[in-house]
């Protein structure tokens, strides 16, 4: 009998020391198999903050068991999966979380993963497989976004360092309760969530606007608001949040209390009313020279035109200025010798002087596979509607509207061109439009019809970064107070370092879409009209440097 008694625990602890020597970094595959294979587990793929699917799956034991550990499992090396098996998409992916603590899992899950899956587990979740209660799940949810704003955020100062631990409230006069740890014990105390008090329809006469309200709880001291995915904690029961939209909008408000009880969601309807006529703040002039550039290799090239003044068609108005400017941040900012510069503006830039520059200029100055070129183009764009896909064409100053096959240049026959030469990279900021309308919303032809355009993006050759100023249907506004193109002047000022959001000297082509996007829009919304820059290329990709 004591044989068989001996037996039976060695058999016990042979088939679970393969589970004891689970360490954290191994692949996933080998995980499932140490647990018994496929069909002894469960797995749940989650997004990761790009949205990107199968970059994180959750782990657990099929068999219920009260004292189990959950597993999660991620894409640390930043392997693109192709098969569609699931155990070699596991063996691209590395256990990184082992936790007996359900609470503690989605606290770390939610601050890893998507929006997407953020709310899928918080709908669909059954929560009775991972021995966590409903609440306990939304103080995880909680403080995982919280946890995620401070790792967005890490320069920021933390108002108390208490708000990303999930704990019970530490109470002052009872420090020995410090140390509990058990979420449970009190959350049956207090079960009514938390009351929003806020005016369901609020005006707003700018764009950035503060979202002020109140939060009441009786059984709680601490209250967590959240809004579109961040989170807060209420301040003797006031909450704050700082916003933008130039659009009206519709915000939705969730307060959870601190025993995970969780409020409906309020919604607040946001006018945004720019109406009233208000002194405009002058803006602050160009000064390219106002920071020191790092400038990183010497192989590079720079086409800049601007044309304001056209033959046939109506003036691009402070293109020319636009363009004269840029040439100084081309030689500062981007690092272009004089001598490598081309500058055309007005008579100086027909169609003529445009081919000449591309056929006899720019060739003798590319080295096959190491110059960086930039171009910077201002003025007429315009589309054949007779062509069947809408060719997009860049107007020199004599350029005939009607005649566009013969007096344009056609932008497919352009990148062509360039493409030819074979850079290294090129990088373009096309301050045009494409709709028929110039900056002062004249027709640049007499029959001009409002055009709905095809994308543009699958023109665009890969090794190109451009940047649009506007959509294909949207005018390409100028700025009268600033006397440039809301783009180019937004461009260019992003450029001395305003558009550098986490401050790192460093400007991405990323910053530089998102600090236009939020200043055009503004200002051609005052104009009544809409224009929302646009980016095609690497946004993660470096675009200049300084220190």
């Amino acid at each position: 009998m004591k044989k068989f008694l001996l037996g039976i625990i060695f058999i016990f602890i042979f088939s679970n020391s393969s589970i004891a020597y689970i360490k954290i970094g191994i692949d996933c595959a080998s995980l499932v198999n140490q647990l018994g294979g496929l069909n002894k587990i469960d797995i749940l793929w989650l997004e990761n903050l790009n949205e990107k699917k199968y970059q994180y799956v959750l782990i657990n034991l099929s068999k219920k068991n009260n004292n189990r550990s959950y597993y999660l499992c991620g894409n640390k090396y930043n392997i693109n999966a192709t098969s569609d098996k699931t155990m070699n998409v596991l063996s691209e992916r590395n256990l990184q979380l082992i936790s007996k603590s359900p609470v503690d899992l989605f606290t770390e899950i939610f601050s890893l993963t998507s929006k997407g899956s953020r709310k899928y587990i918080m709908q669909r979740l059954n929560v009775k497989d991972f021995g966590i209660t409903r609440n306990e799940l939304n103080q995880a949810y909680t403080f995982g976004l919280m946890k995620l704003a401070e790792n967005l955020n890490p320069s920021e100062e933390k108002k108390d360092d208490k708000i990303v631990k999930i704990e019970p409230e530490k109470k002052i006069e009872e420090p020995e309760q410090e140390k509990q740890t058990e979420i449970t014990i009190k959350t049956s105390k207090d079960k009514t969530p938390p009351k929003i008090i806020i005016a369901k329809n609020l005006t707003f006469g700018q764009s950035s606007y503060k979202l002020e309200g109140k939060v009441e709880d009786e059984g709680s001291k601490r209250i967590f608001v959240e809004i579109d995915g961040q989170v807060q904690e209420a301040i003797n029961g006031n909450f704050v949040f700082e916003r933008f939209s130039p659009v009206d909008e519709t915000v939705k408000i969730i307060a959870t209390d601190q025993w995970g009880n969780r409020s409906k969601e309020k919604i607040v309807k946001i006018k945004i009313d720019n109406s009233s006529k208000s002194i405009v703040k002058k803006l602050e002039k160009l000064e390219p020279n106002k920071i020191n550039y790092n400038q990183i290799g010497s192989d590079k090239v720079a086409i800049v035109i601007g044309i304001e003044k056209y033959d046939k068609a109506p003036q691009a108005t402070y293109a020319s200025a636009d363009a004269k400017f840029f040439h100084e941040y081309a030689r500062l900012a981007f690092g272009v010798s004089k001598e490598n510069i081309k500058l055309l503006t007005d008579e100086k830039a027909t169609y003529i002087d445009t081919l000449a520059l591309l056929k006899k200029w720019l060739p003798a100055k590319i080295n096959k596979n190491r110059t960086e070129l930039i171009i910077f183009f201002a003025g007429h764009g315009l589309a054949n509607t007779e062509s069947e896909n809408n060719e997009l064409y860049i107007l020199s100053q004599n350029s005939d509207p009607d005649m566009l096959d013969g007096s344009a240049i056609s932008r497919t026959k352009f990148f062509k061109s360039i493409l030819d030469l074979e850079p290294k990279k090129v990088t373009i900021f096309i301050d045009a439009c494409y709709s028929g309308v110039s900056r002062d919303e004249k027709t640049l032809l007499a029959s001009a019809r409002p055009l709905k355009l095809k994308t543009e993006d699958s023109e665009i050759p890969d090794m190109f970064t451009v940047f649009s100023a506007s959509g294909l249907n949207e005018i390409s506004s100028g700025l009268k107070e600033a006397k440039h193109g809301i783009f180019s002047y937004f461009l260019m000022k992003g450029l001395e370092g305003k558009a550098d959001e986490n401050n790192d000297k460093k400007i991405t082509n990323g910053e530089l879409l998102s600090y236009m996007k939020k200043n055009v829009s503004v200002k051609a919304a005052e104009l009544g009209r809409k224009q929302n820059p646009s980016l095609s290329g690497d946004p993660d990709a470096i675009l200049v440097t300084y220190r």
